[in-house]
């Protein structure tokens, strides 16, 4: 597919509007308009229950990400933020997605959380990182390990959860920007209140013409690369008293885009994604119950439309086949606490779950419909020894109801203990089991399904520290063992199933270091993954062997900083039908320029520095340089952060 140039009128068409944009809304911010509202005590989203470091850290390593680091680098989406987090590691796909591994254990494995809301395809059972806007989000949770059994199955590898912007109103910002790869966005925040009734509205739109990789030396566009991409978020939330909160969030994602064709290793397919939308729903509130409990109650309903065609050839002009996938989730989530005696807290939870997946493989074929329902409950005490001493125990009720009518239920346990010595040393030991029940796909697909999968079990033990005085260090050994992996093999016939043949081991530790020197920030993060393919003697898939990022702020001068962030990952191998194919080690560099005024900022940012060519998956290279150049205004208090 030919792409041709667009002119430069069209390219700084955003620029231009935002620009407008911030001379009507400075106008408007020197308006006398700035009356005191009442203060309201705003009870915090978070669903991951856990209180501060380091005296009360979960017994899982922790990692945080706040919303002034996601600002630093002006990320655009999730991919980007945790492409260079702790333990996490971030690879593009063959249909174009950003996969996720959290220690060696895929997205298929790994519970996303939005504001309390599970995000995932019903049908694959996994999710796409760029499909998250960063300008959305507060904060970030990336819990690992032994994570809590309040939140159900499926969380072998963890948990990532995903805090978006609360309303602090009167407020307003709009951000635009445009790079090397002719990709221009343009995205904008609001927020305002009516007594005790407040209200925050997100609106994005990004379009490319697809994004150059270095082949050998040279920037050439990658074919097929091109996207377009519209988010809205509304929020509205009621406070009836102090103490409670009532939130009504509706988000709807919609984009188009193109999957570049394989440079090596695979055949070459034409695909291309005339859609891919996403629509949440979402009702609950936050309440207290007794004296210092509380109960948080999440309904929602996430809906996924996905069109995939196939084209006969690259020059993209006749379909070979139109593939439709129909996703609907539906839920209730319900957590509690309820604190007891002195310094000790039992824990609930509740999980509702009935997913409904309609495929159709080609326009005039029959349809086919597939419907899971799973439940969750589950346990959890916090009982405190003493002042120094913690114990932790539960356990949760997994329970799933497949399409043909079977259940199947188990019981996943986490015990451990915690120790602080020290206000700023916390030590942690834990055991945990969890379950992953199989897809819709892994089951069902005409290809290679086989509904009588079992659950993959996972056996997690940590010991785990962290440090807080001076400066932040924290640490984890751990060791995890998973069995009955379900793996796609080739049958004798030639064809491919999905079998309970796997056994995995995955051994490693992590170290990271933050430390704050007022107008410099180093945080420096290494882990270490051993992990093996028991069935086959020999690593596991898209696993490198170390990996080391950082990140370096460096205020300048008066309102000009400086920020440097790189990632060096060692290489690793994937089996492709009989071949093992070698993934080289590789490091990236990315550094960003911005200066602020009084009421917007500025920033040029260059990403992939060293212009490095790079691949996390054979065939699929990475962006080459890439820079861009951005404006942002902020009016009320939006632009005080």
């Amino acid at each position: 597919m030919k792409i041709k140039k667009a002119p430069i009128e069209k390219n700084i068409l955003p620029l231009l509007v935002g620009t407008l944009f911030l001379l009507f809304s400075t106008l408007f911010a020197q308006e006398k308009n700035q009356e005191k509202e009442k203060k309201q005590k705003i009870i915090t989203e978070e669903i991951v229950v856990e209180a501060k470091l380091p005296k009360y850290a979960p017994l899982s390593t922790t990692s945080s990400i706040k919303r002034e680091k996601i600002e630093a680098t002006s990320s655009r989406d999730l991919s980007e933020i945790l492409s260079y987090t702790s333990g996490t590691l971030v690879s593009k796909g063959s249909k174009n997605e950003f996969r996720l591994k959290i220690r060696g254990l895929d997205s298929q494995r790994i519970v996303l959380l939005y504001d309390g809301i599970p995000i995932y395809e019903p049908y694959f059972n996994s999710f796409d990182l760029k499909t998250v806007t960063a300008e959305e989000i507060e904060s970030i949770k990336v819990v690992k390990g032994a994570s809590s059994v309040l939140y159900g199955p499926n969380a072998l590898g963890g948990i990532i959860n995903i805090i978006t912007r609360r309303p602090n109103p009167p407020s307003f910002s709009l951000k635009t920007s445009y790079d090397s790869n002719n990709t221009s966005s343009l995205s904008s925040t609001a927020s305002f209140n009516w007594k005790n009734v407040f209200f925050s509205g997100f609106a994005s739109y990004e379009k490319s013409k697809g994004f150059r990789w270095n082949k050998k030396g040279e920037n050439v566009l990658r074919t097929n690369s091109d996207h377009e991409r519209k988010n809205f978020t509304g929020k509205l939330y009621f406070y009836p008293n102090p103490k409670s909160e009532i939130l009504l969030e509706a988000a709807y994602y919609s984009s188009e885009f193109g999957i570049p064709f394989a440079t090596e290793y695979y055949r070459q397919r034409y695909w291309r994604f005339k859609n891919w939308n996403r629509l949440q729903l979402h009702l609950g509130g936050t309440f207290s119950i007794l004296k210092n409990g509380y109960l948080k109650l999440r309904s929602y309903y996430v809906r996924h439309d996905n069109i995939l065609d196939a084209y006969t050839n690259k020059d993209m002009r006749e379909i070979q086949w139109e593939s439709t996938y129909k996703n609907d989730s539906y839920g209730v989530f319900l957590l509690g606490a309820l604190p007891y005696l002195s310094q000790n807290e039992l824990k609930f939870s509740l999980n509702l779950r009935d997913d409904k997946a309609q495929t159709q493989d080609d326009i005039g074929k029959e349809w086919e419909e597939f419907e899971h329902r799973t439940l969750s409950i589950g346990v959890e005490n916090h009982f405190c020894l003493n002042q120094k001493w913690k114990l932790i125990g539960g356990v949760s009720f997994d329970r799933l109801k497949k399409h043909s009518g079977k259940i199947k239920s188990t019981l996943n346990p986490i015990i451990g203990i915690k120790f602080n010595p020290y206000e700023y040393l916390d030590l942690h030991l834990s055991f945990s089991q969890k379950s992953r029940f199989p897809s819709m796909k892994s089951l069902y697909s005409a290809q290679a399904g086989n509904p009588e999968l079992k659950d993959e079990r996972g056996t997690s033990y940590e010991f785990g520290f962290t440090y807080s005085r001076n400066f932040f260090l924290n640490g984890a050994l751990f060791y995890n063992q998973i069995k009955d992996l379900i793996s796609v093999i080739r049958m004798p016939d030639g064809n491919k199933t999905n079998l309970n043949i796997g056994k995995a081991e995955i051994f490693g530790f992590e170290l990271g270091f933050d430390k704050n020197l007022g107008s410099m920030n180093l945080s420096m993060n290494y882990t270490y993954l051993k992990g093996e393919n028991k069935q086959e003697n020999r690593p596991l898939d898209l696993l490198p062997l170390s990996q080391l990022n950082f990140s370096l702020d460096l205020l300048v001068a008066n309102s000009l900083r400086l920020s440097l962030w790189g990632l060096g990952v060692s290489s690793s191998e994937l089996k492709i039908s009989t071949d093992i194919v070698k993934i080289p080690g590789y490091y990236v560099l990315n550094s960003i320029l911005s200066k602020s005024f009084s009421n917007f900022s500025i920033f040029l940012k260059a990403e992939n520095l060293f212009n490095k060519y790079y691949i996390t998956e054979p065939g699929f290279p990475m962006r080459a340089r890439t820079v861009t150049i951005g404006l942002k205004f902020g009016a009320g208090r939006m632009r005080n952060k």
